[in-house]
């Protein structure tokens, strides 16, 4: 017997840009169908940094979206 796969890909999206109020510092976006569903609360000093926890709250995000499922 065979077994399907379904691959889903994941709506959410993270964007890091620079903050608007704080120059030479970054903040972080996740959008869904470009709602915006969370964003950082403060800025980070590098973009890795950024990214990093924005990374996180992904993960968060994309494990409850596939729980509903």
């Amino acid at each position: 017997m065979v077994s399907m796969i379904t691959f889903t890909p994941n709506p959410h999206t993270l964007r890091v840009a620079p903050a608007v109020k704080e120059p030479g510092r970054f903040g972080w976006s996740i959008t869904r169908d470009g709602v915006i569903v969370r964003q950082s609360v403060r800025s980070f000093g590098s973009e890795g940094a950024s990214e990093a926890n924005g990374d996180v709250a992904l993960r968060e995000i994309t494990a409850r979206w596939q729980s509903e499922r």
